[in-house]
């Protein structure tokens, strides 16, 4: 079977699985500037035996060493699982029931991913957000690289931060976001643009703004399943194409001193930063996406295409 088209059904059945046990419980919409809660600085990474656990430990560790004076030890604690969701789910459950003030951040296949939303639901804890990540190593696919975010505001947004990482020496690539609520607009949303893009907003209840690199916004919504419209309005400050892409959780420090060897790491560094507090270009909408297209076919040289993961951050 086609790889792509592989993925498009996966994608289907853990949707479907989402709609048919319901999505758990989420958080009212916050403020982006508040204050870290205990449990952000409390976060533990869940490791589902995946190919990839690896290469996204390394990333999450990256950021909460960076991110160290927010935590109590500057080490991620992380909890390994094996078998034990489709062998033995009530200990996972268990595990769900007896943690308290923690903020999980988890990755397992699409498998494990629906018994665990399941779990979530039962144990009454809070999911944050729920991301489905995607490589093809197909030469004929136009976006290579997908990321989809359903998110309980744009407050736990990891888009962003990614698409800034991702878009400095990564294969073309899409993020899309979806969020239950919107967050409360305040200071640390003045400034959304991302170097290297160009913004636009479809001026509609609910709002939606779509970040484009080498693309038009015609072209990238097409691309993304979007319904096409001419109505995009330039969102950009000006100089967005040439400026330096600034990280304002890391005063002085600047995102192009972060280097990855995959997008999977980076992918880890940007849901552990965000979890802990640390997203950036952030913005009060209802959905957003960033498209990347380079024209380069990028090989990827550590045999990391065509993995596929999900992703949740779950306070509990």
């Amino acid at each position: 079977m086609d790889e792509t088209r592989r993925s498009l059904i996966k994608g289907m059945l853990t949707g479907g699985t989402l709609l048919a046990f319901g999505i758990p419980t989420v958080t009212q919409a916050v403020s982006i500037g508040q204050t870290l809660s205990d449990s952000a600085r409390n976060c533990q990474l869940l490791l589902g035996n995946t190919p990839i656990d690896e290469a996204f430990a390394k990333g999450a560790q990256a950021a909460c060493t960076r991110y160290s004076s927010f935590s109590q030890e500057g080490a991620l604690s992380t909890f390994q699982l094996t078998n034990e969701l489709l062998i033995d789910p009530l200990r996972i459950a268990e595990l769900l029931t007896q943690s308290r003030n923690m903020r999980w951040v988890a990755i397992m296949d699409y498998a494990n991913a629906a018994i665990f939303t399941e779990l979530v639901r039962n144990s009454e804890r809070r999911l944050l957000a729920l991301g489905s990540h995607m490589s093809t190593s197909s030469n004929n696919a136009s976006l290579p690289l997908r990321h989809v975010w359903t998110t309980a505001s744009s407050a736990y947004s990891a888009g962003g931060l990614l698409a800034s990482l991702l878009v400095q020496n990564q294969p073309d690539f899409s993020i899309v976001e979806n969020f239950l609520e919107q967050a409360k607009a305040d200071s640390a949303m003045k400034d959304s643009s991302l170097a290297g893009f160009s913004s636009y907003l479809l001026a509609e209840k609910p709002a939606t703004y779509l970040h484009c690199a080498g693309i038009s916004p015609l072209e990238a919504s097409q691309l993304l399943g979007w319904k096409a419209s001419k109505n995009w309005e330039s969102a950009s400050s000006g100089g967005d194409e040439s400026s330096i892409n600034q990280d304002q959780t890391a005063p002085g420090a600047t995102l192009e001193h972060l280097r990855f060897d995959n997008w999977i790491e980076a992918t880890g560094y940007a849901v552990v930063a965000t979890a802990m507090g640390m997203g950036t270009h952030q913005e009060p909408c209802s959905s957003r996406a960033f498209v990347h297209q380079s024209g380069q076919r990028r090989l990827d040289h550590q045999g990391l295409s065509g993995n596929h993961f999900a992703s949740f951050v779950i306070d509990v």
